[in-house]
């Protein structure tokens, strides 16, 4: 009885916390309560962070856009056209306080519009014309055309904004650094200065393992564009995000006691030294929901089974530094009824999502491998997996299921047929269209886009 009242009594200083207000809200949930006594048993435990609807402020956090075009020859009619829209379309809802820039590549990069704030009408009217004039022709020097926008960010680079760099490209990067690796790499380095890198892929031709890898390595956002009449809209999204950030700069320390031992994170690189490992997050937008999914070994009889704080920037709240802590606890039990009438249905539903992410990878390794079964037959048991949770699952993600099972049937006929369309493949999977929606797929599930 005290290790149950012991367990409760955690369960409700989680809660308390997620009833003091705060911007950023935590609450750790395992995907069951109870477990067997004197039983070593695997846990997951969801990771729920949510930032609260906006609430009434005097003003929006400044923006420090850098919007990066390519403009080499491959981009020429509908692509750059929508682009160039997109841009200006963008421009168009700045503010006076905004901080805009531009550069243009394909041989070499170009700064077409300086770092400056576009304090009136005229100013956008005189962007819009250069953006309008852009002409597409030559080669993808994609590196130099970000380290540029980056390099201009740099003026005007303050905590008190939001500091973006927007990549598009429909190509692949053939002059200059041009590895995943090397942009990847890149992107990290930005993000420890407190840039993120939203990139935009075009088409069917362009490397989405360099453009997703940039685009992670500083938690921001990543679009694979079939449709060229979707650009505005994916700009305005983006833009739209950005002015409505509710917390930057978001740092999760995670904390497992003796008597746990912490598997790993699923979808997720960061690794634990010892009992403890740190996230780092980007920033999230009013409303936003985002999951992370511990492994952990419940060896021991303590009922917590990890502890984890929250520090952030609240943009809501004038751009303070914040924290929230929350913990995860169990309690035991010799019943084996008990245990398997605790598991959290919606908990498991979602883990099982994010590791059909992990999967989806998985399997677009094995088909650049060539090993195209292989690749079908590990989508063709993710989608077997989930249709056996469908029943206790819970009725609010059973649609989502049902949707993910098809999708998944369907990309394993795809794999397996040898159906990748899209261009700039030859028949190969890698390059395909197929690569490129399960790449993204993946992408989003485990970055919580």
């Amino acid at each position: 009885m005290k290790t149950i009242l012991l367990a409760l009594s955690l369960i409700t200083a989680c809660v308390a916390n997620l009833c003091a207000g705060a911007t950023l809200q935590l609450k750790l949930v395992p995907d069951r309560d109870v477990v067997l006594k004197n039983s070593p048993a695997e846990i997951v435990v969801k990771i729920d962070l949510s930032a609260i609807a906006e609430k009434n402020k005097a003003h929006r956090t400044p923006l420090n856009l850098a919007v990066v075009i390519d403009k080499s020859g491959s981009m020429t009619g509908a692509k750059l056209d929508k682009t160039k829209q997109a841009a200006m379309q963008l421009v168009d809802r700045l503010a006076p306080n905004d901080v805009f820039s531009l550069v243009i590549f394909s041989d070499t990069a170009q700064v077409l519009v300086s770092a400056q704030k576009i304090k009136d009408q005229d100013a956008k009217d005189d962007l819009k014309e250069k953006i309008e004039g852009i002409e597409a022709g030559g080669s993808t020097a994609l590196y130099a055309g970000v380290k540029l926008g980056a390099d201009l960010l740099k003026e005007y680079l303050s905590a008190k904004r939001i500091n973006r760099v927007i990549l598009l490209s429909d190509g692949l990067a053939n002059i200059g650094p041009s590895t995943p690796r090397d942009l990847r790499r890149f992107g990290s380095d930005l993000s420890e200065r407190g840039i993120a890198v939203t990139t935009i892929g075009v088409g069917d031709d362009y490397n989405e393992d360099l453009m997703s890898g940039l685009a992670e390595a500083s938690d921001a956002n990543y679009y694979y564009v079939q449709d060229t009449e979707k650009l505005p809209q994916i700009f305005a999204k983006e833009f739209n995000e950005m002015v409505s950030v509710a917390a930057r700069d978001v740092r999760i320390e995670i904390v497992c006691p003796d008597g746990v031992q912490p598997l790993g994170f699923i979808g997720r690189g960061e690794k634990f030294s010892g009992q403890q490992a740190t996230v780092n997050l980007n920033q999230f937008t009013t409303g936003q929901n985002r999951f992370i999914f511990l492994r952990c070994r419940v060896t021991g009889a303590s009922p917590e089974i990890a502890r984890a704080k929250i520090s952030y920037t609240d943009e809501l709240n004038g751009g303070t530094a914040e924290s929230v802590d929350g913990v995860a606890a169990i309690h035991f039990s010799s019943s084996q009824l008990d245990s398997d009438k605790s598991v959290n249905g919606l908990v498991v539903a979602q883990k099982e999502f994010m590791v059909t992410a992990v999967a989806k990878d998985e399997a677009i390794a094995q088909a650049d491998a060539g090993n195209y079964a292989v690749a079908a037959t590990i989508l063709k048991k993710r989608s077997a997996t989930l249709n056996g949770i469908f029943a206790d699952a819970p009725a609010s993600v059973q649609g989502q299921i049902s949707a993910e099972t098809n999708n998944l049937d369907s990309l394993s006929e795809a794999v397996s047929s040898g159906g990748f369309g899209g261009g700039g493949g030859g028949g190969s999977f890698n390059g395909s269209a197929t690569r490129k929606i399960i790449q993204s797929q993946s992408y989003n599930t485990r970055n919580s886009k």
